[in-house]
């Protein structure tokens, strides 16, 4: 079994492999730690059997049940909680905030912002376990991390795009109009969200997605306009497309559904970017593209978010061809960028800032949290077993279960599952683009 410092878990590709990527690079060259980056599930029976890791960074951490097989495991391990979701609204808060002994107590937190951060010691998280950087993805923005991204004349070449057409980016966020009744009681109303607000949801994802839709063939009837549409990374690119054909009809030759790539090439490379609640504007007003907030009816007050009030909604067909076509001025554009600037960019870069701090956790500058003791990890059975058997059962038992549970995952999040040539070749990049700018900075 081989020893390691960190253990990086990364869940959607889109989402977070570029930090990832960008972080194992700095961390390994300039503080001489070695991350290996493993994808949560499906990546962890092959690093169970390979690695024990000082330091294990979650992708999110809400309950022990969340990683019952990580727990035990590398229970011994360091957990660094890197919290991929933090911009909640009063529908997700409760779902998705530190709810249990372990991850109140024995979990290091990554916050983007000082109101994450009070949120997390309202949760009763003690002040010491938690390290307020910043959005390490809106870096991805700024230089010298920007230069990794395809550029347009690339995208245009490999999606068969016209270069000369105005590039409409659409990042959907409906993700409640694809729920299955089971999805619905397990994910959500057995934690705690009420009937009413999941119908509610459901209802308002399903009508919004069809109506910008219908707004979306009516802007394609302008032969200026390319329109690229993402679905998010849990709906699965087919189901999708049956979805919008349901509701339209014939697809336009213009209108592409590619999952390939992440945001961040389509929001950089395009004119205008549109959605609905997505915090992929945000983005894209820190970009400097012009974002809209589509909202053909009126977003339910447990969607909102303090962000929504910072950038233009579009509530009718004529103002989205208007935004989509002429780009109409407004200034919203600029208030969002200057709202994400002020809190969740106000310490630098956060990708550094990042790897510096998983490297002195491992070099014991940072004071760890207690372990989770056994009572955290192995839970009393129906029978009398002394602890350690009972623990080594669970532990292959979960193992095994999880081993199942990523290949029904992995044909649900496409493009999330890359191999480990792939992932090297990613990191090579980055490792390049890096070493370039420490030249650069040095000469």
């Amino acid at each position: 079994m081989e020893k390691i410092d960190v253990i990086y878990l990364y869940e959607h590709v889109a989402r977070e492999l570029d930090v990832a990527c960008a972080v194992k690079c700095i961390a390994e060259q300039h503080y001489g730690i070695r991350i290996e980056l493993v994808h949560w599930p499906s990546g962890l029976p092959r690093a169970f059997s390979q690695f024990r890791p000082r330091v294990v960074a979650l992708t999110h951490c809400y309950s022990a049940g969340d990683y019952q097989p990580t727990l035990l495991e590398w229970r011994k391990s360091v957990f660094f909680n890197l919290a991929w979701e933090q911009l909640l609204c009063p529908a997700t808060r409760n779902h998705k905030m530190p709810s249990d002994e372990f991850s109140r107590k024995h979990v290091i937190h990554h916050a983007w912002s000082d109101f994450f951060a009070n949120d997390l010691l309202d949760q009763g998280i003690p002040g010491q376990n938690i390290f307020i950087n910043g959005h390490p993805a809106y870096m991805l923005y700024e230089e010298p991390y920007r230069q990794y991204f395809m550029q347009r004349l690339d995208l245009a070449s490999q999606y068969h795009l016209d270069m000369n057409k105005r590039w409409i980016f659409f990042p959907e966020n409906f993700g409640w109009a694809f729920l299955s009744d089971k999805q619905v009681q397990t994910d959500w109303l057995q934690r705690g969200t009420s009937r009413d607000e999941a119908d509610t949801m459901i209802r308002f994802a399903r009508a919004s997605l069809e109506e910008i839709m219908k707004w979306c063939v009516e802007m394609m009837t302008h032969n200026s306009v390319e329109l690229i549409i993402r679905p998010r990374p849990a709906t699965p690119l087919n189901d999708f497309k049956v979805a919008v054909q349901q509701f339209i009809g014939v697809i336009p030759d213009r209108m592409h559904f590619i999952k390939e790539e992440s945001i961040r090439e389509w929001i950089m490379a395009s004119d205008v970017v549109i959605s609905s609640y997505s915090t992929s504007l945000i983005e894209a007003a820190l970009a400097g593209k012009r974002a809209y907030l589509f909202e053909p009816y009126p977003i339910p007050k447990f969607l909102h978010s303090d962000w929504h009030d910072y950038i233009a909604h579009i509530k009718t067909q004529g103002e989205c061809t208007k935004a989509c076509l002429n780009g109409f001025v407004n200034s919203d554009n600029d208030q969002l960028a200057s709202w994400a600037r002020t809190t969740m960019q106000p310490r630098g870069d956060a990708i550094w800032n990042l790897a510096e701090f998983l490297a002195k956790i491992c070099q014991g500058e940072i004071q760890p949290p207690s372990l989770p003791n056994r009572k955290t990890v192995t839970k009393t059975g129906r029978f009398r077993l002394p602890k350690w058997a009972l623990y080594e059962y669970r532990r292959i038992r979960h193992q095994k279960l999880r081993r199942n549970a990523a290949v029904r995952i992995l044909r649900v999040h496409e493009n999330d599952h890359l191999s480990p040539i792939a992932i090297e070749q990613r990191t090579n990049k980055w490792k390049s683009l890096l070493a370039r700018n420490d030249n650069q900075k040095s000469n």
